[in-house]
């Protein structure tokens, strides 16, 4: 396609010029849609992974789309309500539309679906199979011979049975499948008894019309209580279209019109299969087709407010006040794609000259607080340059965000004080719901955690940071030295790049217990580590499976895949592999399509196997090699080596490219 095009317009720029819609099931999760994102860029069809000329649409979208001119084609006006029912291979997707003026669309339900599609009469037809051939036959049939189980599938099933059977047991012949001829590669696996009776039956089993309805009844059952429960929740739905591969299906169509057809008009397009292609293309002509969707996430911002009688007294900081999730924008709402939500932040201290600014989402319809398991973090940006001449608290910011479409979110904050605007977009949810920032960098951003040791040992004065710092003189103050140093190599390498990295860090320090320093956070005044550490003592024994708990629960909280994730782990003592806590978190990950770099740092001269095969581990589950940032081992001795490996560390990430 791409050569084709290019072939036909000389001159043009592909990825500038093309733009792609992709037409995916309303089941699919946010996870899903990242990867495929991941899948286009890697083919070369789009250039930067936050690329505006990639757009997603729902497949019942897409069907809503092309189901306009459908429904001027009936004589119905703006104003009906229609239900899109499309019936695809995996998964079908049901999503309720009203026609507006201008050949507008708006979403009035909250889209459903299930998985239910056609393939899954293919299984149904596969499990007869097994009842007939033997279980095991046909698992290693399958296992060995795909190419047959395709055929036998496709070219026999499908369209000799699945999609003409009608459901009336007057049109219904008996239908002889010949495994020799369909699949005979089966038959060396058949053991007895199976095997006698195929043999006696000359390997043909006949198909009778109760045998093909029940490949169909417990599919079509789901599929028509989808469909009830939609059209309940929409009393004013008059109209009801069929689309997708599955709608072909005789059957299918006759038991929704015989359950529906009192209910509702029923529309079938004459090719229901390329409903979805023909819809999206026109999405993407016109984006603004779609006025209105409903929300799948509840969103809202982190406030800091006064810590109230009645508050947890676990929740209130050391300056009196508690940090909760403030409400933007509830799910199940029906939103305009412009609208927005806003809400008022203010600083918590007079001289305050910033604010962090953060986004969350919950799959609930509100929250309390922002670290509850069901809430995630959804982006983060600075707000700066506040003024204090004479302002005190009240330098109140007005946060808004608005969905401008399926693939881009906008986050604006104004100050009410000056009215200056500060904004910036998001272009997709990314695994679990989290949003990546439109951007087309050139280099990666991290999630970098530290891991540090603060054991009795490491309170050993035989290394010490080095003159004119803040920390305590023992291996502890180094470690701390070497952290400080890593971040402001980090940040003052990209400014001097005159990148826009949106790194994060988070710090645990662990010994028998762990602590954590600060985790998600973004980082812009240098000092801000140091004022961290100050005050930090030794305590305790060594506990490694403790700390990579820790890590796992911090990546998990705040996963972002377009963040790649950085540890640095580093003790001057031993303790036992924490084997199984490693390899969770690293098949995790790597499942997740964002395999950890795992960096372990030994302090000291000797000793420290157990971190060479903490970084072994983690190399393991992910090949690097196309990068210069790999999961490694080292030995430092002294300070100025532990400094120099932090900071090797912190200049190598400059050499990974964003993916």
């Amino acid at each position: 396609m791409k050569e084709r095009i290019e072939n036909s317009w000389p001159g043009i720029d592909f990825c500038k010029h093309v733009l792609f819609v992709f037409s995916v099931p309303a089941e699919f999760n946010e996870i899903i849609k990242t990867k495929m994102r991941k899948c286009i860029y890697d083919a070369g069809l789009i250039r930067s992974l936050g690329t505006l000329n990639l757009q997603f649409t729902t497949e019942p979208e897409a069907a809503s789309v092309y189901c306009i001119n459908k429904i001027k084609e009936l004589k119905m006006e703006a104003g009906v309500t229609y239900l899109v029912v499309d019936c695809g291979g995996g998964t079908v997707d049901l999503t309720v539309r009203k026609l507006l003026n201008d050949d507008r669309i708006a979403e009035t339900t909250e889209r459903t679906g299930g998985f239910c599609g056609g393939t899954y009469i293919d299984d149904e037809f596969l499990k007869f199979l097994e009842k007939k051939a033997g279980k095991s036959a046909v698992k290693i049939f399958k296992e060995k011979h795909y190419d047959q189980v395709n055929y036998m599938v496709h070219k026999f099933f499908c369209p000799e049975i699945k999609i003409p059977f009608s459901g009336k047991e007057n049109d219904f012949k008996i239908i002889e499948f010949d495994i020799e001829k369909k699949c005979p590669a089966l038959i060396q696996y058949i053991n007895d008894p199976e095997r006698d009776q195929l043999e006696n039956d000359e390997w043909i089993i006949d198909l009778d019309f109760a045998t093909v309805k029940s490949f169909f009844d417990p599919v079509i059952e789901k599929i028509i209580k989808l469909i009830t429960l939609q059209l309940s929740n929409c009393s004013d739905c008059s109209l009801m279209f069929l689309v997708g591969g599955f709608s072909q299906s005789k059957y299918l169509q006759h038991r929704i019109k015989e359950e529906f057809v009192d209910k509702v008009k029923i529309s079938i397009p004459p090719n229901p299969a390329a409903a979805i292609l023909r819809g999206a293309c026109l999405y993407g002509i016109d984006m603004k087709t779609v006025a209105t969707r409903v929300l799948k996430w509840s969103y809202g911002v982190l406030v800091s407010e006064v810590w109230q009688a009645g508050d947890p007294i676990s929740r209130k900081d050391s300056n009196g006040r508690i940090d909760k999730f403030s409400l933007l924008a509830s799910k199940g709402t029906e939103v305009d794609v412009e609208k927005e939500f806003s809400a008022e932040v203010s600083p918590v201290f007079p001289n305050q000259t910033s604010i962090l600014v953060q986004f969350y989402y919950t799959s609930e319809h509100n929250s309390t607080y922002c670290d509850e398991p069901h809430v995630r973090s959804l982006g983060s940006f600075i707000v700066s340059g506040l003024p204090i001449v004479n302002s005190g608290l009240d330098r109140r910011v007005l946060l808004t965000l608005r969905f401008a479409s399926m693939e881009s979110t906008v986050a604006t904050a104004k100050s009410l004080h000056n009215g200056d605007v500060y904004h910036t977009a998001f272009s997709t949810l990314s695994d679990n719901g989290h949003l990546f920032p439109y951007r087309n960098q050139t280099v990666a951003a991290f999630h970098i955690i530290f891991v540090l040791d603060r054991s009795g040992s490491m309170n050993s004065h035989d290394q010490q940071p080095t003159s004119g710092t803040p920390f305590c003189n023992n291996r502890l103050g180094a470690a701390f030295e070497a952290t400080d140093k890593f971040i402001k190599t980090r940040i003052n390498s990209t400014q001097g790049q005159n990148t826009n990295i949106d790194d994060i860090y988070s710090i645990i320090l662990f010994e028998s217990s762990t602590e954590i320093l600060f985790e998600n956070q973004i980082i812009t005044d240098i000092d801000f580590v140091q004022d961290k550490l100050k005050g930090k003592v030794t305590k305790g024994g060594t506990n490694f499976r403790k700390a990579v708990r820790e890590v796992d629960r911090v990546i998990d909280k705040h996963f972002n895949s377009f963040r790649l994730n950085v540890i640095i782990f580093l003790s001057d003592g031993q303790d036992r592999l924490p084997e199984n806590e490693l390899t969770n978190i690293c098949q995790k990950n790597k499942e997740k399509g964002s395999p950890l770099y795992f960096n372990t740092i030994h302090f000291g001269s000797t000793g420290g196997d157990v971190l060479r095969q903490m970084a072994n581990i983690a190399q393991n589950y992910h090949d690097t090699s196309s990068n210069s940032t790999q999961c490694q081992y080292t030995r430092t001795p002294d300070t100025i080596s532990l400094i120099n490996s932090f900071t090797n560390v912190a200049n190598s990430l400059l050499l990974y490219k964003s993916v």
